[in-house]
């Protein structure tokens, strides 16, 4: 095998999403410094993950926003995007606030939300004590829509927070009347992008743009937006901690992401 493709929650990271697991970050760095590749795929959008590009030396390309855009930081450059038309981003924002939910939506430059709340608080602490080039370009405004379009920016996916899961079940089955891909990224959390755009979007694009040959991949994931790409990469792995659906559809299973799950998994695969 030759590449590796790893969600981030769950899976890369330890519990509580704000550090890589050390033996997966042992493991991944040695991975690359042998020749071979690695890449992100995230429903986080890749600006507000730059601490961890820089932190495993990352050079393939990027994909985040549950591969609805796939970017080269080498070049600075979008390589695949797939944005949501500013009138369905409205129809979604006007929906999503009839359930009295937080929400937030990701575009090619930045987080805009309502409100300094959910992932966009977590972002502003963050921001205090990150080197300017690794801080989460944020605006908080209450005419999200407005503020987007005005400047001409796309809208690649709204966030959904919810603690309340009957809420989180309304917002979804609403939404299925719209044009969408709606999922979960974690137990409270709701991710609503184009429709038929999740994962494995991002990386048949890498696949078919000569970045990686599929047959040589790797993915790991844990939860229901990592399904598509476990599927479609040569090999797939859940992590031990994952939810049952992914478990189903895997064709291995990795320990727990807390104890370094995915780097065993690799020093396992490789003896």
């Amino acid at each position: 095998m030759e590449t590796v493709v790893t969600d981030m929650d769950g899976t890369l990271l330890a519990k509580g999403g704000a550090v890589i697991q050390p033996l997966n970050k042992e493991v991944l760095l040695d991975w690359q410094k042998r020749g071979k590749k690695l890449v992100l795929a995230t429903g986080r959008l890749d600006l507000a993950i730059m601490p961890f590009i820089h932190e495993l030396g990352i050079t393939m390309p990027v994909i985040s926003c549950n591969g609805a855009l796939v970017r080269d930081f080498g070049k600075n450059e979008i390589l695949m995007k797939s944005d949501i038309s500013y009138d369905l981003l409205g129809q979604v924002i006007e929906l999503v606030r009839g359930f009295g939910v937080d929400y937030h939506v990701y575009t090619t430059e930045r987080i805009v939300g309502p409100t300094v709340t959910g992932k966009i608080a977590g972002f502003v602490e963050a921001n205090k004590t990150l080197p300017e080039n690794e801080q989460v370009p944020l605006t908080v405004t209450a005419d999200v829509v407005g503020e987007i379009e005005r400047s001409g920016e796309f809208a690649l996916k709204v966030l959904v927070l919810s603690d309340e899961a009957d809420k989180r079940v309304a917002v979804r089955e609403a939404l299925a009347k719209l044009p969408l891909s709606v999922m979960a990224s974690g137990t409270t959390l709701i991710d609503i992008m184009n429709v038929g755009i999740d994962k494995s979007h991002g990386l048949a694009y890498l696949d078919e743009a000569g970045w990686l040959d599929l047959e040589t991949t790797i993915a790991f994931g844990d939860n229901e937006n990592d399904i598509g790409m476990i599927e479609l990469a040569k090999m797939g792995v859940a992590m031990e901690n994952s939810i049952p659906e992914t478990l189903a559809i895997a064709d291995y299973v990795a320990g727990h992401h807390d104890t370094g799950g995915l780097g065993q998994f690799l020093l396992d695969f490789e003896k």
